[in-house]
């Protein structure tokens, strides 16, 4: 019977039947189905195409067959275990009762959400617990903050709690910049705000002088490293620093979460010490006579309740850790909508009208069309006149290594009877081989790195010890996409002070 639902999987038909039978409500099933919700529009569609789900106007419910399919599929509801007080998330708000009371009267009168810049809300109770969170962990106390996009207004709630060295915001929307400065002064907060966006390069003086950073970024691969890689230019370096984020399933499907959790490791020094599924709620958005999917009766009219949700997550940079440098990206629509986006299926009237603002003009440095896991240089020396290159090697190995900012695991080092050599070094990011002909005084060099290690580093370090006459090398972009090859083929000469005929690599 499952066969008959054309474009769902098993397990994702699984998931969707769990979430109505559970919930009854079909904003409420979407909200904890853990499907984009495009996917939920088109899965609730043809199960009511092929009779196994009927909706009364209220609620939607299996019919004798979609009861049936539910057993096909081993579908069970666990019983509801999320504390009625909590919200499922743990966190008591009573020691924050004041600091929530002042901010909700602060944030009255916000600006409304602008679907063009993937805004939307979270409640005040969502706001605080994440607020109280963070000082519990802390990461609010005597820190700088900066929080990188804030239509949640999260930058008065830490402020106002007293606790905070300073807080920054960098927002793209005038009317929350304007809002954030003006509340912040009627309160006496010392919030500083910069009004512009994340795809243009930080102001200098933002970058690595914070401890905290909180953001919830667009939910599609760029925009989504984007905000993040952005927080990270804006931590100090080394350990104890923390990035705080919001992102749900309801714009980004399993398979994403993967590739940028992967993305974030292999990039940076850092760990995931929180990972909070439905810690945010977030206020319904729309107007009570929108008509968000007008042909599809359970979700022609708005929602009643908040349904919408994001998972909170926190990462701790480790010793290593350094801030990546800075970048600009081309803005449009890219960033903000792919094909799990709600308005792939709900579009507001705001979307095309704000996309194509002037505030998103292009930057001239493009974002990569793949994502790039790592680095991987293939390099050539000739005419090595180092005679001796044994005698050192695997200190200058260490030491290269090191000026890297790599990780040493382990390494082999094997010398060939009569004459030449391999080494062998792996690294947490990688690897480094040398494979040595000293009959033709050549070095073939291979350097492969991921995250914050830098090969150019390693490959400059050997090329001062073996002092090759002439060289040449290609880097290769490594990651998920077509390959890429940057630069071309160069070849270095030195003028030679003695013929390298003369001068065979000893060992």
């Amino acid at each position: 019977m499952a066969g008959e639902i054309l474009t769902l999987g098993r397990s994702e038909l699984a998931r969707l039947l769990r979430a109505i039978v559970r919930e009854g409500d079909p904003w409420q099933a979407a909200g904890t189905a853990g499907l984009p919700f495009p996917r939920v529009v088109e899965g609730v569609q043809q199960l009511l195409r092929h009779g196994l789900l009927a909706f009364d106007g209220q609620r939607l419910h299996l019919t004798d067959r979609g009861q049936a399919l539910a057993r096909e599929l081993g579908v069970q509801v666990a019983p509801e275990i999320r504390c009625a007080a909590c919200g499922g998330t743990g966190v008591d708000l009573g020691f924050f009762a004041e600091v929530t009371r002042r901010y909700a009267e602060l944030a009255q009168g916000r600006p409304e959400p602008l679907a063009a810049y993937d805004q939307g809300y979270q409640t005040i109770d969502s706001v605080m617990r994440r607020v109280a969170l963070m000082v519990a962990q802390g990461d609010v106390e005597g820190k700088d903050i900066i929080v990188l996009g804030d239509d949640d207004l999260a930058s008065l709630a830490l402020a106002l709690t007293g606790l905070p060295r300073s807080v920054v915001v960098i927002e793209i929307d005038r009317r929350l910049c304007d809002f954030i400065e003006q509340a912040a002064r009627r309160a006496g907060l010392n919030i500083t705000v910069y009004c512009r966006s994340l795809t243009e390069r930080l102001p200098t003086e933002l970058l690595g002088r914070f401890d905290t950073f909180l953001t919830d970024p667009t939910e599609t691969e760029h925009g989504l490293l984007l905000f993040l890689e952005k927080g990270f230019m804006c931590l100090r370096k080394g350990e104890g620093h923390a990035g705080y984020f919001g992102i749900t399933r309801i714009e980004s499907n399993i398979g994403k979460w993967h590739v940028w959790q992967r993305e974030l490791l292999s990039r940076h020094a850092i760990t995931f010490t929180h990972i909070l599924p439905d810690f945010s709620l977030y206020a319904n958005w729309e107007d009570p006579d929108e008509q968000p999917i007008p042909d599809l009766p359970p979700f022609a009219r708005p929602a009643r309740t908040p349904w919408y949700r994001s998972t909170f997550f926190r990462v701790e940079t480790l010793p290593e850790f350094q801030p990546p440098e800075d970048y600009v990206i081309e803005g449009g629509r890219e960033l903000y909508e792919d094909e799990d986006a709600i308005d792939q299926v709900w579009r507001s009237p705001d979307v095309d009208m704000a996309i194509t603002a002037s505030v998103m003009t292009p930057a001239p440095t493009p974002f990569p069309t793949q994502l790039t896991l790592g680095r991987h240089i293939i390099a050539e020396f000739w005419k090595c006149r180092n005679r001796e290159p044994l005698r050192g090697l695997k200190q200058v190995l260490e030491h290269a290594v090191r000026r890297a900012g790599a990780t040493l695991l382990n390494m082999k080092i094997h010398r060939f009877v009569p004459d030449g050599f391999s080494a062998l070094v792996l690294l947490a990011e990688s690897h480094i081989s040398l494979h040595a002909w000293p009959e033709y005084a050549y070095v073939a060099v291979d350097v492969f790195t991921c995250g914050e290690a830098d090969p150019e580093v390693i490959v400059e370090v050997l090329k001062d010890y073996l002092q090759p006459e002439e060289s040449a090398q290609i880097t290769l972009e490594r990651g998920l996409g077509p390959l890429m090859v940057l630069p071309a083929l160069r070849v270095e000469t030195e003028t030679p002070s003695l013929r390298s005929s003369a001068l065979p690599m000893g060992v």
